[in-house]
Formats: structure tokens, C-alpha cells, sequence
């Protein structure tokens, strides 16, 4: 009953409303919505990396853990609960397929989502997405339902990557076996070519780390950014070369301009297994929460604001066969994949509690 009537306020109110487009941002048709996010909104809170809002994440243990964005994190980690009190977090699982992380806090008796199941929520539905307070952070419909993702949107891909400025393939010594990742071409002008890299050279080593194939070489360049130096050895013919590389900033084209419009992309847009795809518009620090249907049912999480007219929600089929997994210490942290069990979380009550 209580979706039935708020569908047919929402459509009265969205045929008043100026454009499609602006619906999500539309503060008296969000208001809508309160009910809808109430009991989600419990469960949604702010996580803060050096000192500034980051991202959303969900409950998912009354005990202290929490889902959010893995890729977003960065240095210090905190949690501010909707009550203001902020705790320091851990990071107990990461996983880069699905780009969740499970953070865990010194604090009990946190309300839990429960996920329902998204299979059957047809292309059309209105969802929210929850935010720390009462009011939903963006509202939107389903533009396709649950499906894998296939071609370029399967492939996990940081627009923001380190750039060398090179067109890298594998390099093989004479016995076949993997040997380097070779220089097909060198961009004139790029960072490769300022660093006096040239075609034909065989990268074998950045930041000491080996490098056996290009798609090594592509591996590591994920995980820098533009203006980061690197140290890069290579081969050229019989001698063996260093050079520092101060990585450079990819290109944006017109779809990278034409889709920053609106709102803020997440960083990691791109590689998940399944996802559902909505309208709803939000900035990147507002992904990692809950996202409900008109009844309050917890459908997944937001993973990614995608594009100029995408949000995708990781649906709750991906996260409940993960989550057991995460708490048995399946899916540690590089840094911590020896421990055997949840480590304990740092002391609460780090920061003063913060006024409403």
C-alpha cells in the first residue's frame, strides 16, 4: 500500500517537475522519499579518509563492520556514524573484483541492512539511495535490470592512471619464455619520451618491481597517478638502462567531458561482475551506500556513479555470498593477509562527537 501510494505522488510530482534529468536533484520530490530510506538511513555512514568526506558505507554487522568502496580509500580511515561520534577503521577484506572493502570499528549494537533479492525488480522502478540522515542523497529509476557486464565495461580500468605515453607488447627471450614488456611505439612529447625512452627498449623493472609482459607493465601503472616519478629499467639491444619517468595524465576525449556533466565520476567506473543500472544522480563520495525500492528492501549498494546518466548498484546477489567470506579473513588485505582471524579494531571515540 504504502508503495502504491507514494508511486503515484512521486508521478504527480515528476510530471511537475522541469526535466527528467533533474529528478534526482529535485529537493521536494526527494522529500518524497523519506519514508522510503528511514530504516536504511541507520545503517548508512560517512567514511572519511585524511580528514575530508570520502565515500558512503553500509552496515552489515551489528558488531562494527562495514561495506564500502574499496578504491576510494585512501590513508587514514574513519567512520562517522549518524550520531556524529567518529571511530578509526581497519580494513579486514578487499576485494578489487567487486571493489568492496569491509572496515571494521570498536562499536556495537549497529543496525544491519538486510539484502533482498534484485532478479525480479523490472526496468522502471524507483529506487533511493540512503544517506547518513533522514534525506535519501539521490533518487532514480532502474534503466536495466540486474545483468553482467560484457566488452570494455567488463574490464577494470583507472581513467586516472599513471600515463607513460606507450604502446607496450610482450617481449620474449630466445628460449620463448617471457622477458619484458617491448616498446611498439613511444608518443612524442609523452612522459616515456621526455624520460629518453625509446621504441624497441624492453621495460624489465619499475620501482623494482619485474616486469615479464605489458600486461605487468599495465598492472603497476594502475596504482599510480599522473606527476608520480617512477624508476623504470630497460633493455636496449645488449646494455641495460634506468630512467625516472614522471608519469603524465591520460587524455580525456568528448564521451569523458560529455560524461563528467552533472556530477563528480567515481575513480573505478568499470570491471564488476553484475550490475544494476539506474538514473539516479550522485557524486562519487556518495557511493557505498544503501539503495532501496519504494517498500525500504535494501537492493545492493551504489559501487559507481558510471557516467552522465548511470549509477550502478552492485546488487545484493554479488555481496551475500561474499560476506561470510570476508569475515573468515578470505579476502585480507595485502598487508594483513596474516591474520588468521578479524583483528581488533582501533580504540573509539578518536574525535569529539560532532554537533547535528
Amino acid at each position: 500500500m504504502i508503495s502504491r501510494l507514494l508511486t503515484s505522488a512521486v508521478l504527480l510530482a515528476a510530471l511537475a517537475a522541469p526535466a527528467s534529468a533533474q529528478l534526482s536533484k529535485d529537493t521536494e520530490l526527494r522529500s518524497l522519499f523519506k519514508p522510503v530510506v528511514e530504516r536504511a538511513s541507520e545503517s548508512t555512514v560517512r567514511i572519511r579518509c585524511n580528514d575530508k568526506d570520502t565515500v558512503l558505507g553500509t552496515v552489515v554487522d551489528p558488531d562494527g563492520l562495514i561495506l564500502t568502496k574499496l578504491s576510494e580509500l585512501k590513508g587514514g580511515v574513519y567512520v562517522r556514524l549518524p550520531d556524529g561520534t567518529e571511530y578509526e577503521a581497519i580494513t579486514v577484506a578487499a576485494d578489487k573484483a567487486t571493489d568492496l572493502a569491509l572496515l571494521k570499528v570498536d562499536v556495537k549494537g549497529l543496525k544491519p541492512v538486510t539484502f533482498s533479492d534484485t532478479k525480479k525488480v523490472p526496468r522502471g522502478s524507483w529506487v533511493a539511495a540512503s544517506g547518513p540522515t533522514s534525506d535519501p542523497v539521490a533518487i532514480g529509476i532502474v534503466s536495466v535490470m540486474t545483468r553482467r557486464l560484457t566488452g570494455r565495461d567488463a574490464d577494470i580500468i583507472n581513467p586516472n592512471r599513471g600515463f607513460m605515453g606507450v604502446e607496450p607488447v610482450d617481449d620474449k627471450d630466445e628460449g620463448g619464455k617471457p622477458a619484458g614488456a617491448k616498446l611498439n611505439r613511444v608518443e612524442p612529447g609523452g612522459a616515456a619520451d621526455k624520460a629518453g625512452l625509446t621504441a624497441g627498449d624492453v621495460i624489465v623493472e619499475l620501482n623494482g618491481i619485474k616486469i615479464l609482459s605489458q600486461a605487468k607493465l599495465r598492472e603497476q601503472l594502475e596504482g599510480l597517478r599522473g606527476g608520480d616519478v617512477v624508476t623504470v629499467k630497460a633493455k636496449r639491444k645488449d646494455d641495460m638502462k634506468s630512467f625516472k619517468v614522471t608519469l603524465g595524465k591520460p587524455r580525456k576525449d568528448r564521451s569523458d567531458i560529455q560524461n563528467s556533466m552533472g556530477s563528480e565520476l567515481s575513480d573505478r567506473r568499470t570491471g564488476f561482475s553484475e550490475v544494476i543500472e539506474t538514473d539516479m544522480v550522485l557524486n562519487a563520495k556518495e557511493c557505498g551506500g544503501p539503495v532501496v525500492d519504494l517498500d525500504g528492501n535494501v537492493l545492493g549498494i551504489n559501487i559507481a556513479r558510471a557516467g552522465r546518466v548511470d549509477t550502478w548498484v552492485l546488487p545484493s546477489e554479488v555481496i551475500r555470498p561474499l560476506l561470510p567470506q570476508f569475515k573468515a579473513g578470505k579476502f585480507a588485505p595485502v598487508a594483513a593477509t596474516s591474520a588468521p582471524a578479524l583483528p581488533v579494531a582501533p580504540a573509539p571515540h578518536v574525535k569529539e562527537k560532532k554537533s547535528k
